[in-house]
């Protein structure tokens, strides 16, 4: 080799081994990322550090590392090196005298090949000679009470004389930190007193509060003080409407359309949906629609329309009503025609079943059947198709029913009188009277499910006792799929616990969650849980859950739940 090619070679290859680059190749990493140890230790007192310095057991990039990282007090000025498993950061001014300083990695903090770090992890030291050493700690749950990972915790300092003001939309919080994957969090190193804390789910990344957009939560106590390990907080709906931010169309009389987040595919209207045909001026017929996954909750759904041209533009406005804003967005047309032909994709119960549960996918409706198909059907022309027979006498007799839409392409049907325990029926779908939304039609067949409903002893039961808490304590059973089958209500008035009991429950897992509504119970309502409010500031109502599974089998009887409220003193 020449000197000049080698020195060239040498050159690239000193420039290789120069960048800190994660390994490529090999099987699948599935170890968490963690902290290996940082320097100087932490809970070190009567320092001013320059710079800690941090070691990882994978490579971390520093944007990932920057992104999660929370300092308290806050620090803006500093410098953060490192793109390996070992990462500095450098103080550009120096630290305040007498004073604690925590730094949070949260669990946002993912190694360059996607390793999680299952615990937000918190470092701190103090340049007095002592160190805070607070502690807060708790769980936060999704609103459907699931466990909730990587949900941001915010902690608001508040003085004995309450003097501080409290807007969290103009104030930064004094701490932060995520939970883990189990919904657990710890505050570590806090002043003693009293905070204000609220939780949220940061859909965003942006560690701020978006209530319009992003699940949120108050907790149930007004102040929540050091050494509280029972704070629990259940994120409730975004307050404001869904925004429509997205269109397209996959066929020449269907406009698909998504929102910004997800929401009860009950709550949407076709009507709150304009569709407008920008070149000609002209305003479409909105005929139905349907979610595209068929799930209870969506962010995408499907509007059939009148026919759409390719060189048109359309602009689809959704209009939520109660005061809400409008929102739109815009897309090309299609003039792809596809006419399908009309078919039943699910049918439960299934013809034949012998102990049909008819868990109902909609509580309120009670027992159902319930019927899907491939494409939106009107709904009257279903009532027309359907013939409903009680098959326990000598022979058939007709049921009268009510035919309910979860969307345009699927239905639920109740029969009057209701679904009896271990009674037989046979449901029949003439499909030649079914029409879709744009005239599509289905063969000349009949389709039919003969089922029995099952019988008591086909049940099982939960009992168990409430403690904790005083007054009206509503109790609720949610199977594994969230549907909420069951509720009763209990009284507690002293220290004693008090017992409840669900019967008739399908055999399955479920979970127990309990709440305590503040507002007085009025005759012939259900209560809801209140989410309480962030500004002006409103606790939410006590509420528990069950974080174990509930397992029921046939003819058992699962004892000895005990739902524990915690203790209201903060």
């Amino acid at each position: 080799m020449k000197p000049l090619s080698l020195c060239i070679a040498l050159c690239l290859l000193l420039t290789a081994c120069a960048h800190d680059r994660p390994p490529t190749g090999g099987p699948r990493d599935n170890e968490p990322l963690e902290i290996l140890s940082v320097n100087p230790p932490s809970s070190s007192v009567n320092i001013f550090p320059e710079r800690i310095h941090f070691s990882f057991n994978r490579h971390v990039t520093a944007s990932s590392l920057r992104n999660a990282l929370v300092f308290s007090p806050a620090i803006t000025d500093y410098t953060l090196n490192g793109n390996g498993t070992e990462a500095e950061i450098v103080f550009r001014k120096p630290l305040e005298t007498n004073k604690t300083y925590t730094i949070t990695l949260n669990t946002s903090l993912r190694s360059s090949r996607g390793n999680v770090l299952l615990q937000s992890y918190t470092y701190a030291f103090s340049t007095g000679p002592e160190i805070n050493r607070g502690i807060i700690a708790g769980q936060v749950f999704s609103n459907d009470t699931r466990p909730l990972p990587r949900a941001l915790v915010l902690a608001y300092a508040v003085p004995k004389d309450d003097s501080l003001s409290f807007n969290p939309f103009e104030r930064k919080p004094d701490y932060s930190v995520q939970t883990g994957y189990d919904g657990r969090f710890t505050l570590d190193y806090l002043a003693e007193g009293n905070y204000r804390l609220i939780a949220l789910q940061d859909s965003n990344g942006d560690k701020k509060l978006n209530p319009g957009s992003e699940f949120s939560g108050t907790g149930y106590r007004e102040l929540v003080g050091t050494g509280t390990s029972d704070n629990l907080f259940r994120l409730a709906e975004p307050a404001g409407h869904p925004k429509l931010i997205y269109c397209t169309s996959p066929a020449g009389n269907v406009l698909e359309i998504s929102f910004d987040r997800p929401f009860p595919v009950e709550n949407f209207k076709a009507s709150s949906v304009a569709v407008l045909d920008t070149v000609r001026n002209t305003v479409l017929p909105v005929k139905g629609f349907y979610s595209v996954k068929a799930t209870s909750s969506a962010r995408t759904f499907r509007i059939v329309t009148g026919s759409l041209e390719k060189k048109s533009g359309y602009r689809i406005t959704y209009s939520p009503g109660d005061g809400g804003q409008t929102s739109s967005t815009a897309c090309r047309g299609n003039d792809k025609q596809e006419k399908e032909t009309i078919a039943i994709t699910q049918l439960l119960p299934k013809n034949g079943t012998a102990k049909a549960f008819l868990v109902p996918t909609h509580p309120e409706r009670g027992r159902t059947v319930d019927v899907s198909f491939n494409i939106p059907v009107e709904q009257e022309s279903l009532e027309r198709a359907i013939l409903l027979y009680s098959l326990n006498g000598e022979d058939p007799t007709p049921l009268a029913f009510t035919v309910q839409p979860i969307d345009d392409r699927r239905y639920t049907l109740q029969a009057n009188p209701a679904f009896r325990n271990g009674n037989t029926y046979r449901l029949d779908i003439q499909l030649e009277n079914l029409i879709g939304l744009n005239g599509e039609r289905a063969p000349d067949s009949l389709v039919t499910s003969a089922f029995t409903v099952a019988d008591s002893e086909d049940f099982g039961t939960i009992t168990g006792t409430v403690s904790g808490g005083t007054g009206t304590v509503i109790v609720e059973v949610l199977d594994s799929m969230n549907r909420l089958p069951r509720r009763t209500v209990v009284q507690r008035s002293n220290d004693s616990p008090a017992g409840f009991s669900i019967d008739e429950l399908a055999p399955g897992k479920y979970t127990l969650r309990a709440f305590i509504p503040r507002s007085e119970m009025q005759p012939g309502t259900k209560p809801s849980w209140n989410a309480g409010n962030i500004y002006p500031f409103e606790p939410a109502d006590l509420f528990t859950v069950n974080n174990d599974t509930v397992t029921v089998r046939k003819g058992w009887e699962t004892e000895n739940i005990n739902l524990v409220f915690p203790a209201m003193a903060p």
